[in-house]
């Protein structure tokens, strides 16, 4: 299955619940391994389509992925919350075949069936989101796909939640702030990586040729910036901690 989470198309995703459920539960794992070797891959600096191979993959992977949830999200609205069918038994289509266990039936509540699949109420609650608002699961795609992102259903609980508080479909605003952002952070990272250290720099730096500030000041301004990226870091751990539970 691992092989195939990577390639495969909304058209061709599983039919039942149960496996709609591994694939979502099998594809997150490959999705956290995925995402460790593009860092590995970055890390050491190994070759560009390595890496945007690597990436492709991701992207394809987390796209499979929100699809199938979005899919498991319309099985399990069909399932009415206080019956179900023969215990056992596939579910298909949302729909629970009948049948008899040693000449009786066991329901199984819709709460049995999601807990069964392996997810929770509130995950099955989220799917199911996904699944009345399978627009937005598209922009998130197509906006990921524009800023050499990964789409996640994070993203996109997020972007339902203003649609219902602002009461439009109007994401650009939204859009173009959060591009805006986005960019202005990476500007500053990148121009912190391009910088070299090298002793001739330092001495530069430490000699003041400018005039204008002390040692000491410069190392106060820099310890500022420096904690302000790392309350940045906390921040995203936290955002990124939260959509591996989502």
């Amino acid at each position: 299955m691992n092989n195939e989470l990577t390639v495969i198309q909304n058209t061709n995703l599983p039919d039942t619940i149960e496996d709609l459920a591994k694939f979502i539960l099998v594809g997150r794992e490959k999705l956290i391994s995925v995402r460790a070797e593009i860092r590995a891959i970055t890390k050491l600096k190994l070759a560009e389509d390595v890496h945007k191979q690597k990436q492709e993959e991701t992207v394809m992977l987390a796209e499979a992925l929100l699809d199938a949830e979005v899919r498991l999200g319309e099985l399990f609205k069909d399932i009415p919350k206080k019956s179900g069918g023969n215990r056992g038994n596939q579910h298909t289509g949302g729909k629970i075949r009948s049948g008899a266990d040693f000449g009786k039936t066991e329901t199984k509540t819709k709460k049995e069936i999601v807990e069964d699949a392996g997810f929770s109420q509130d995950q099955a609650e989220r799917f199911e989101i996904l699944a009345d608002n399978p627009d937005i699961v598209e922009f998130v795609k197509a906006e990921a796909r524009k800023n050499d992102d990964v789409p996640t259903r994070t993203r996109a609980l997020e972007l339902v939640s203003r649609k219902k508080k602002n009461g439009d479909d109007d994401y650009d605003e939204y859009y173009n702030r959060h591009i805006k952002i986005c960019n202005e952070l990476n500007k500053i990272i990148e121009s912190i990586n391009k910088f070299a250290i090298t002793a001739h720099r330092i001495n530069a730096l430490s000699e003041n040729f400018d005039g204008a500030t002390k040692v000491g000041d410069t190392i106060k301004y820099i310890e500022g910036a420096r904690e302000k990226l790392l309350a940045i870091i906390t921040e995203l751990r936290k955002a990124d901690k939260y959509s591996k539970q989502a």
